[in-house]
């Protein structure tokens, strides 16, 4: 056991140095004249100041001419590529976004008017009126969704869909098994839990941190039927300096089909904001988990299942931003846990030790990354009162990985 905890935490520490380097995540390669630079932001709010007349006048001096001056701009916006420039003598903004295949004009007396009505547009805020426009603003939100590594809506592990899944299989699981309290006249005590993770990820050409809160009740009125609920949030940081947060609340019913089999129906609401990234979005999900466990040996061998599904809710307002999705999306999820009490020295309190691994493939629409995997261990105190469903102090590590990404994290739960 000792062997293995020092292997893996081997690989995982090795992998750590190979994650993304920095960089930023809105870049613009503008070219005036024959000369050609590149200048970039972390805040989407900052987007439009990239092509205002103070800025390319630091970049290109007297070759740029304020209002006459022909300016073109290769622009990634954060993985999804667009085009952005002025024609010579106008005051004609023009965005295009090839791989989605739409051009939108943005024109004002000046060329700051015309950047001002770019920024409304993408804060979901300007012009509006048409369905075009709002189909345009839509498909571009889908694109981020599908090709931009941290979007915090979908598309990647630290995103609120994914998040939102990761909830659900964890709440279905949450309370213990009828085969842990064998007295028929026994009552199943109330279960609360409270999760503390912290991750570290490199996502496509990005990288970032999030941290996790969740707070979970499981409660059982009679001996086959658990009522379970949570509260969560996350924070994350992309880059050192783009921040997005989410919220969720989750609310269960898990039933004790035998002793060591459980199923349950999840449903759950979450909402993102970032300002520095541009997205806003509700969503809401619901699953179906199984759990399972088989005792082999010394060890006890449990399996989870999950199927899911989730969709945007439009008309979620923060700091001024107001975005449409129209998302929708489903979720396979996999795992296997493997676990074994053991004593260390001459403790008389045993400890558990247990590897994991998660499987999670998502379909329905276009998703940036639609299949991860999980590997990790974890070690904590075994439970004084029998159950061998959770341990009330564990710690877990673990590697998140897929096409393009990687992430470790570490989590802390505690159970009571």
């Amino acid at each position: 056991m000792t062997f293995r905890l020092l292997s893996f935490t081997s690989l995982v520490l090795f992998l750590m140095p190979n994650l993304a380097a920095s960089r930023d995540l809105f870049v613009s390669v503008t070219t005036v004249g024959t000369e050609t630079e590149t200048s970039g932001t972390n805040s989407l709010t900052e987007l439009s100041e990239l092509f205002d007349d103070e800025s390319l006048l630091a970049l290109f001096g007297s070759t740029y001419v304020p209002g006459v001056s022909a300016v073109s701009a290769a622009v990634d916006l954060r993985g999804v590529a667009a085009q952005v420039g002025y024609a010579e003598n106008s005051n004609k903004l023009v965005i295009s976004v090839p791989s989605v295949g739409f051009t939108r004009e943005f024109d004002g007396d000046d060329r700051d008017a015309a950047e001002e009505a770019l920024q409304e547009w993408l804060d979901g805020n300007g012009d509006q009126s048409t369905t075009d426009s709002q189909g345009a603003l839509t498909t571009l939100l889908k694109e981020f969704v599908a090709a931009s590594p941290v979007d915090p809506v979908a598309g990647n592990p630290k995103s609120l869909q994914s998040r939102m899944f990761d909830r659900d299989l964890g709440l279905g699981t949450l309370g213990p098994f009828m085969g842990d309290f064998p007295d028929a006249s026994e009552g199943i005590p109330m279960l609360w839990k409270l999760d503390l993770d912290f991750a570290y990820y490199g996502s496509g050409p990005y990288d970032g941190q999030s941290y996790d809160l969740e707070f979970a009740f499981a409660w059982s009125p009679t001996r086959r039927l658990a009522v379970v609920t949570d509260l969560a949030m996350t924070f994350s940081v992309d880059e050192g300096e783009a921040l997005s947060g989410l919220g969720e609340l989750g609310l269960g019913l898990q039933g004790r089909i035998s002793e060591n089999w459980n199923l349950a129906a999840v449903t759950r609401f979450g909402v993102v904001g970032s300002i520095d990234e541009g997205a806003v979005a509700g969503m809401w999900s619901v699953s179906l988990v199984n759990h399972m466990r088989f005792d082999v040996g010394d060890y006890q061998l449990e399996m989870n299942n999950m199927l899911g599904a989730a969709s945007s809710i439009d008309g979620i307002r923060i700091e001024g931003i107001e975005l449409d999705y129209d998302l929708a999306n489903g979720v396979v999820k996999n795992g296997l846990t493997l676990s074994r009490e053991f004593s260390l020295g001459g403790s008389s309190r045993p400890l558990r030790g247990r590897f994991f691994f998660v499987d999670t493939v998502f379909f329905g629409d276009e998703l940036w990354l639609e299949h991860t995997d999980e590997l990790g261990l974890g070690l904590g105190l075994a439970s004084k009162e029998g159950s061998r469903s959770y341990d009330p102090a564990a710690i877990d590590l673990s590697w998140v990985f897929g096409s393009d990404y990687d992430a470790v994290r570490l989590s802390l739960s505690l159970r009571y």
